[in-house]
């Protein structure tokens, strides 16, 4: 079995060495690169290309989202996974829509780290359920910057398909049927403009229309 080759990206030393040497205790992964800024994580890639990259966003005193943009432009099969302090949805939007496949944040458990790394290898995206009651709040009930307005019903449907649940499910969880739910997922891909699940998934994360329902 092939190992997760992994570039750490963090302008911390001293952190970036503790996560280096946390990940390096998992059997399936290898940590081929560590970088101190965005111009180094280059670097690194263009001398061995990893499967993932841990991104942290804050380097040199500045917020550096380029650096996402560039890996994905020239080497779109490379993950990223944004490794941050930053809790502003602004920030979250903006590493998402750089092509980021997950976001997680520096208090999240070494476990947590594993099973995100573990995610997005697979094809998957991945936010810590911080980043997710981030997003959470950020959702206007008035539908400001011209976003389309979704009833409650349509948010519930929309929160359980982005967890990935399937039609049956969700038409139990919310005590409607299967039926309804296959309706509401047609008219959301219609309303939001999206070409099939995987768009509104996506609309879900990076419009913080993903609720997580009480």
């Amino acid at each position: 079995m092939n190992k997760v080759r992994l570039l750490v990206v963090d302008d911390h030393p001293i952190l970036r060495s503790g996560i280096v040497s946390l990940l390096e205790k998992a059997l399936n992964l290898e940590v081929t690169c560590e970088a101190k800024n965005g111009a180094e994580a280059i670097k690194c890639i263009e001398k061995q290309v990893p499967d993932v990259v841990l991104m942290d966003i804050n380097m040199d005193g500045k917020l550096d989202v380029t650096t996402t943009e560039t890996i994905k432009q020239r080497w779109p099969k490379v993950k990223v996974l944004a490794f941050s302090m930053h809790e502003e949805v602004q920030v979250i939007r903006r590493m998402l829509k750089a092509g980021a496949s997950g976001y997680i944040l520096k208090n999240a458990a070494h476990q947590e780290v594993l099973l995100a790394i573990d995610t997005v290898m697979k094809g998957g995206s991945y936010y810590g359920q911080e980043v997710l009651d981030i997003m959470t709040q950020s959702i206007t009930s008035d539908g400001e910057d011209d976003e389309v307005v979704l009833s409650n019903r349509e948010k519930e449907v929309l929160h359980f398909v982005a967890k990935e649940y399937t039609n049956q499910e969700i038409a139990e969880q919310i005590n409607i049927s299967l039926r309804t739910v296959e309706t509401h997922k047609r008219n959301l891909i219609k309303k939001l403009r999206v070409k099939n699940v995987v768009g509104l998934v996506r609309f879900a994360i990076e419009q913080g229309q993903l609720l997580e329902i009480r």
